[in-house]
């Protein structure tokens, strides 16, 4: 960190050396039947500025995330930006956020990355939109903090963990943050983590292989977080909440008939949701990061209604499915892969999504869900 100097003069520098595939981004090509230039949105993207870094180093944590995300910073994430003619990203936390650590440090860390993230949509507001962290699972903290980052601050929603030591998202210690995020209206984007009796480092590829959250872990304790909300009458008790899971809802859609017809089976499903759970699965919104495939997104859209699936990369922690020489490192899925040279982040959609559906899609959907981001995108005079 530079002594001295304010969060916003540091970003405002950092993005000023704009990169060069920004000098003419209405005529650059996009595709047959696709918006010029820098037109999508992206909902699922993170980053990692300096003053988390401080608190993630404090815990021995910091090597984690340099090692999943690389070096961080506003010109890099721009350059991706422009490479695959995203005109703005939604940034967030992954699966750690500001989890660790004695509750008054996971408070100021909370509120000195949100002050960051108001300069950051001050100076770069056209390209960034933030999801506001929070100290949880300090429930009081984060009341506090939600307030701040939603009036205050200005910010366009709010991220959460799919569980916190174990305790999933429907659980009724959380109704007072619940409250405040039912009266801001808030949307609530929710990254999955790994469950607290966690089975992922007992599967192994081969004998030296542990498998990661980030392999299975993460979309089934999407799925549980899902499930755990519906079935505690979260989405029912807070309709105003909007919720935002990650990867084209994890299993959820395999299992979505499979959880109904235990209605069937197990008369305590009936008495606690008698209406059965469709209803509020439709009500959730989705990325579809790393799953944009029509093995994962027909499954999805069978579910939920089109416009509330959206664009995600999960950049910079796919930097590598997003490298010019993806298809080298996975010749096994080519002609599957994101296509630098047509700033095409994920040419699959084509086979299953017309024209209209994908610039919904990977634009319009988004958009509608976040209106500040949109007003600062029109007052920039872009489109």
């Amino acid at each position: 960190m530079i002594e001295g100097a304010s969060a916003a003069a540091l970003v405002g520098a950092a993005a000023a050396a704009m990169p060069t595939a920004m000098a003419s981004p209405e005529t650059a090509a996009s595709g047959p039947g696709l918006p010029k230039g820098n037109w999508r949105i992206d909902t699922h993207a993170h980053y990692s500025p300096d003053v988390y870094n401080d608190y993630l180093k404090r815990y021995g944590l910091l090597g984690a995330i340099t090692g999943a995300y690389g070096p961080w910073s506003v010109d890099r994430h721009l350059a991706f930006m422009d490479e695959y003619r995203i005109q703005a990203s939604v940034l967030s936390f992954g699966d750690l956020q500001v989890t660790v650590g004695p509750v008054d440090d996971r408070r100021a860390t909370a509120r000195a990355v949100n002050d960051y993230a108001r300069d950051l949509v001050r100076t770069r507001g056209d390209r960034f939109g933030i999801f506001a962290v929070t100290p949880m699972p300090d429930i009081e903290g984060s009341v506090a903090e939600v307030d701040r980052a939603l009036g205050e601050l200005d910010l366009d929603g709010i991220c959460l963990l799919t569980n916190y030591k174990g305790t999933y998202l429907g659980d009724p210690s959380f109704a007072p943050l619940y409250e405040i995020l039912n009266d801001r209206h808030a949307y609530v984007y929710v990254h999955p983590t790994g469950p607290e009796n966690n089975p992922a480092p007992k599967l192994c590829f081969g004998p030296d292989i542990p498998a990661g959250n980030n392999v299975f872990e993460y979309t089934f304790d999407a799925t549980r977080a899902m499930t755990s909300l519906i079935y505690n009458g979260v989405l029912r008790d807070y309709p105003n909440i909007r919720w935002h899971f990650t990867h084209s809802g994890g299993a959820l859609p395999f299992l979505a008939f499979r959880l109904a017809t235990r209605h069937s089976a197990f008369p305590p499903f009936n008495e606690v949701l008698p209406e059965g759970p469709f209803t509020y699965m439709k009500r959730l919104f989705f990325d579809n990061a790393q799953a944009f495939t029509a093995a994962q997104l027909q499954p999805l859209s069978s579910l939920v209604p089109d416009s509330h699936i959206m664009f995600g990369s999960d950049w910079p922690a796919t930097r590598h499915l997003y490298a010019a020489d993806n298809a080298e490192t996975m010749p096994f899925l080519k002609g599957s892969l994101p296509d630098l040279k047509a700033g095409d982040p994920e040419p699959t959609v084509d086979q299953i999504y017309s024209r209209r559906q994908r610039i919904a899609l990977e634009r319009n959907n988004a958009l509608e869900q976040f209106p500040k981001l949109k007003a600062r995108i029109r007052r920039s005079g872009s489109r």
